[in-house]
């Protein structure tokens, strides 16, 4: 017992709602700790270890930098060679479930403007723990991190990212090395068989390479309360509060988040939450703001820096649809509500709509298939809004000796509202993988 506080102290968690064992685990939203993590087609599966060599091609990359006449730098096509391991998977216990989701990759780029190109690693891990510590305490803990070098990049990692993190790879503008960590701890406490508490929280933190972004400093507090009418029918309400403080720059943000939910399974392979609630923000922060002719021709400057408060109401909330097949899952999420930015958007209003397939053939075939929608819109700095699609599909294919024939392929497109800024790119990948296992590779 001792040595499971030791590994709960040192991870994080969201909220969870129900006994560890099968049946309904409460609504998709709000499940947490081991919940998901290392699944692979919507199944728990053993631990997979996993080594491979890709061919791999990049249209192009963005860094954070302007060249001499101060346009925005590309480097141009870029294609090389990349290595990438991993291991992903889950373990359960009698009164425990242990889920591990690790990606790492190094990538040798040449073509292009290799002087600007991102030849580095990356790496992504989710770790999940979940534990009935009693017939009425349940802990959930969950820590999360990485180390990525570019959003189109990182969207390989799908299978290592989720909603709940603080960094968004679809969402970033610059392919620019970005570091993040959240961690914390959730317990529940089962009142009766139909009604529980949950209360908990989390800090996190990323920070960026590049110094003309902005990083971020934060933490959460969290508390539900959860009503099962029917063994697959639940309903409650959540609240939440998240503080963030931003690096390299000024300002400062405080949210409060009320919203109720309710979630059901039926025809056992659906199941569907709902969310609707409203927001507090309070933001404070630094604004570039026009002056007047008479004091721009005075201090021959025609804009300055000004700092601004601001107050904001707002409606949250958002429904994920998940569908299980006999080696496959289908997921639809929308989300709406407070994001903490991407370095260049800093508070800002999101919207974002993703769907996923997966599918796991019990002979030979691995199959994932993504994509989305994100929207922010900056509460207070003054710019315009900003919009992102992207998708990707991976694909393995297992052959003799224990190795597995791999691709995969990813597309973005980043648009700033209103004003000329577009990148669009495409990234490829193929190769060989090595692992020994049964049933086939599912890398994403």
């Amino acid at each position: 017992m001792k040595k499971r506080l030791i590994v709960l102290a040192c991870s994080i968690a969201s909220t969870a709602v129900a006994q560890i064992g099968g049946g309904y685990l409460g609504p998709a939203v709000l499940s947490g700790g081991a919940t998901g993590i290392g699944n692979r087609g919507g199944e728990q599966v053993d631990l997979r270890f996993f080594a491979g060599v890709n061919g791999t091609y990049d249209s192009s990359q963005e860094p954070a930098a302007i060249d001499s006449k101060g346009n925005l730098i590309t480097t141009g096509a870029l294609y090389g060679v990349q290595a990438s391991w991993g291991a992903y998977g889950s373990h359960r216990w009698k009164m425990a479930t242990l889920g591990l989701d690790y990606h790492g990759s190094w990538s040798d780029y040449i073509g292009g403007s290799t002087a600007n190109a991102n030849n580095s690693l990356n790496q992504s891990v989710q770790l999940g723990y979940t534990w009935q510590e009693s017939r009425r305490i349940k802990i959930d803990a969950r820590v999360t991190g990485g180390i990525f070098n570019g959003a189109l990049g990182g969207l390989g990692f799908g299978a290592a990212y989720n909603p709940s993190d603080i960094v968004q790879p679809s969402t970033l503008l610059f392919d620019e090395k970005t570091y993040y960590l959240q961690g914390g701890l959730n317990a529940t406490y089962i009142q009766s068989p139909r009604t529980s508490y949950t209360f908990g929280g989390q800090g996190f933190e990323n920070w960026q390479q590049s110094s003309q972004l902005v990083g971020m400093l934060g933490y959460s507090a969290t508390g539900s309360v959860e009503h099962k009418l029917s063994k697959y029918t639940s309903f409650g309400f959540t609240y939440s509060h998240n503080h963030y403080d931003y690096k390299n720059a000024y300002g400062q943000s405080d949210i409060d988040m009320g919203q109720l939910f309710i979630g059901t399974s039926f025809a056992r392979v659906w199941s569907i939450t709902l969310q609707a609630g409203v927001y507090h923000a309070e933001v404070t922060g630094e604004q570039s703001v026009t002056l007047n002719p008479v004091i721009a021709a005075l201090l021959g400057q025609t804009s300055t820096i000004q700092a601004f408060y601001e107050e904001k109401f707002g409606p949250s909330g958002g429904a994920v649809l998940t569908r299980k097949f006999k080696q496959g899952s289908l997921s639809v999420s929308y989300n709406r509500g407070i994001s903490p930015g991407n370095g260049v958007y800093l508070t800002s209003e999101s919207e974002s709509l993703t769907g996923s397939y997966s599918y796991t053939g019990i002979r030979k075939v691995g199959l994932s298939v993504s994509g989305g929608y994100n929207r922010l819109s900056s509460i207070g700095q003054g710019i315009e809004p900003y919009r992102t699609a992207y998708g990707g599909a991976g694909f393995t294919y297992t052959l003799p000796l224990s190795l597995h024939f791999t691709a995969r392929y990813d597309y973005r497109y980043n648009q700033i509202e209103n004003y000329v800024y577009k990148n669009v790119g495409s990234a490829v990948s193929a190769g060989l993988s090595f692992s020994p296992g049964t049933i086939p590779l599912s890398i994403w």
